[in-house]
């Protein structure tokens, strides 16, 4: 590529120095509703025809054309009307052919805005490699530290400038960065102590080293250690076969630490904190074998437990609800809403586990065919609560308990008011079946043009530069207060694809607003991100877009670098073991777990997943997504047990609160993408998860 030495060594003149003939004033940026005549260079102003530069640059530089990229950027970037002008400047980084001096003379510069950092910091540790700076190129590797996301990346930069510090013996900065090194990978030390012991341990477990992480809780179990950080280190230990999908192992040590609980308050009958500790394990190892299938074994444990009288108010109260849970699966429906009343009886301070003794108490009447008492015991509930999901829950069955007794205007009633205040929810959605009302297609009405007053945000989301703009966005999120300030906001979540953000942000909303909003603004709530990724994947594996993006959606909130406590990583969290599996099998590109990071990579997996268990299911929804969220093993126990030909019974019935709540929330989600894909009104088949669901 030809030098252009004369307009870069002005740059970097002007950047350096500082310098400017006189103060000229910033231009605003064009408005939304040009963009199009922008792009087709039609009569336009002075801001827009920096835009239009701008925007040209943008496209020589991603079609390779880098010397016209580069002539495109360093004008804007020497241009005192152009508010982003130092955005261009990074630009230069990756478009011009840059000499020794001029890199040396430019990285002088060290008041760039918050926002561009990360990118300067990545282009210009390229250009140091490039040309074997190696004093910038650590220096490089360590400012770009702090904005990455995964380990493995920090890694990777950190011990690059350990490397280069140790050749040229700068001893203070190894000393510095060694430090810095043991902060990121606790693991890597020769000093494994008291203070530091468990926290090695995590990180060996994160690094999927579980032998070492094991022996290292172990050690902790074992020695004298306080008891608070023994219970620590036994719950990550017994967990830590949860995660490598060995449940028969995790079981056992879950037994372990309730055996090992139990000399301890043997030991020390007067202390409350160590009876609590094994109250906590002796309940955990209940649920376990229960889970585990063993049901006789577990009742007989829990009512050893309720004998026992020990343990505090929440945890007494769960075990009447745990209790009581086992009985509705035996059919002893009267026992067990004994058990679910004395658990009400109990200060419970756990709002959670409140809510579901009270659905307990709801649900068993439904399943006893009490329907003047369900509709009593749910009245009485829904005053005292100020969860719209719950609500909506309970007059959902409300109504279904009203039409089995023939009580057809009452069910209406509770029927139209959900439609009404939870059309999104999946009880609304459900009710809309119920009435047979059809759900009109969704397109965003959001035609907010609204301006933050930031220039170098206004500017960077009208040139398309969404990655920039959501950093500005993070920082200024906070000055929005107000429910006007907050709506206003919204449709920045979305030209920014900071998704996410707007999920988040819809809850500060009241729950009477949502609705609304969440139609208003459908693009930010519901976004069809990854959009050509999903396309291919969804045509290759005959699995609908829309069930992908639901699946996205709930896993990561559409955050590709998401890691979870269960050790699945990326868009749809994949876990590393069907990872491997799935890489031979479909021939897709895989190394470790790093890759899942990678959107190609993790949606064609999780497609592929979601294709194998259409099929397995014979395309039945509510077992191909509980499978996607738990074990295909437990899915054939589910059905076997609980299903008796009534689906909606059959998912409350999922004895996993995480794996019934997932169905709940992917449905949701599948049918409100559903309307977004559709151009005209449908109605919800009654049957829906009866049926295949369509490709």
């Amino acid at each position: 590529m030809k030098k252009i030495l004369s307009p870069i060594t002005l740059l970097v003149l002007l950047f350096v120095s500082g310098c400017a003939t006189k103060a000229i004033k910033p231009l605003g940026p064009p408005k939304w509703e040009r963009l199009e005549a922008i792009r087709n260079n039609e009569s336009l102003d002075a801001s827009e025809l920096l835009a239009k530069s701008y925007m040209d640059a943008l496209e020589s530089e991603k079609k390779g054309r880098l010397e016209k990229a580069c002539d495109g950027f360093v004008k804007l970037a020497g241009s005192p009307e152009f508010p982003p002008k130092e955005a261009a400047l990074v630009h230069t980084l990756g478009t011009c052919d840059f000499s020794k001096d001029e890199l040396k003379k430019l990285w002088k510069k060290e008041n760039l805005p918050t926002y561009l950092k990360e990118q300067y910091y990545k282009r210009s540790l390229d250009l140091a490699i490039k040309h074997k700076l190696t004093e910038f190129e650590a220096l490089f590797s360590m400012q770009l530290l702090p904005f990455q996301k995964s380990q493995a990346d920090k890694l990777k930069l950190i011990k690059r400038a350990l490397a280069i510090y140790e050749t040229k013996k700068e001893m203070d900065k190894v000393y510095q960065t060694k430090k810095k090194l043991l902060e990121i990978s606790p693991s890597i030390t020769d000093d494994i102590n008291a203070q530091n012991i468990f926290t090695v341990a995590r990180d060996f477990e994160s690094k999927r080293n579980f032998e070492k992480a094991r022996s290292l809780y172990l050690k902790m179990i074992k020695e004298k250690y306080p008891l608070a950080e023994k219970v620590k280190a036994y719950n990550a230990y017994r967990m830590s076969y949860k995660v490598q999908r060995d449940l028969k192992t995790f079981l056992e040590k879950t037994a372990e630490m309730e055996d090992f609980l139990k000399k301890e308050m043997e030991a020390n009958p007067k202390d409350l904190k160590v009876e609590e500790a094994w109250a906590d394990s002796f309940i955990a190892l209940t649920r376990a074998i229960w889970t585990d299938h063993q049901n006789d074994k577990a009742k007989k444990m829990i009512d050893q437990f309720i004998k026992t009288k020990k343990g505090n108010d929440n945890q007494k109260s769960l075990a009447e609800l745990v209790c009581g849970s086992i009985l509705i699966e035996a059919k002893e429906n009267k026992k067990a809403l004994s058990h679910f009343e004395k658990a009400l009886n109990f200060k419970t301070t756990d709002q959670n586990q409140l809510e579901n003794i009270q659905w307990a108490i709801v649900w068993n009447h439904y399943l006893l065919n009490h329907t003047d008492k369900v509709s009593k015991f749910s009245e009485q509930f829904i005053k005292k609560s100020s969860n719209p999901n719950f609500i909506s829950k309970l007059q959902f069955w409300s109504a279904k308990a009203f039409m089995r007794a023939h009580k057809k205007e009452e069910a209406k009633t509770l029927f139209t008011k959900l439609v009404d205040n939870d059309n999104f929810g999946y009880y609304g959605i459900l009710a809309s079946s119920e009435l047979d009302l059809p759900l009109t297609p969704l397109t965003s009405k959001n035609k907010n043009s609204h301006l933050t007053g930031n220039l170098d945000f206004d500017w960077l989301v009208i040139l398309g530069e969404s990655d920039l703009a959501q950093k500005i966005l993070k920082d200024i999120e906070g000055d929005y207060k107000t429910v006007n300030q907050r709506e206003k906001l919204m449709p920045l979540y979305a030209k920014t694809k900071w998704y996410q953000g707007g999920m988040r942000q819809i809850y500060n909303f009241k729950p009477n607003a949502r609705n609304h909003l969440t139609e208003k603004f459908i693009d930010v709530i519901y976004p069809q991100a990854y959009k050509e990724i999903v396309g291919h994947n969804a045509l290759k594996y005959s699995i609908p877009e829309e069930l992908i993006w639901s699946i996205i959606r709930q896993e990561s909130a559409f955050v590709a670098n998401e890691r979870s406590w269960a050790d699945a990583f990326g868009l749809m969290q994949l876990i590393p073991e069907k990872a491997e599996e799935f890489s031979k099998k479909y021939k897709i590109k895989y190394s470790d777990y790093n890759d899942l990071y990678n959107p190609e990579t993790n949606i064609e997996m999780g497609a592929a997943l979601l294709s194998e268990l259409k099929e397995k299911y014979k395309g039945k929804f509510a077992q191909s997504v509980a499978a996607y969220n738990a074990s295909e093993d437990v899915i054939h126990v589910w059905e076997k047990e609980r299903f008796k030909g009534n689906y909606l019974e059959f998912i409350e019935m999922i004895p996993y609160e995480e794996t019934r709540n997932y169905i709940k929330l992917v449905f949701r989600n599948f049918i409100t993408y559903k309307r977004l894909s559709n151009s005209e009104s449908f109605k919800l088949d009654k049957d829906f998860f009866a049926k295949p669901f369509a490709d």
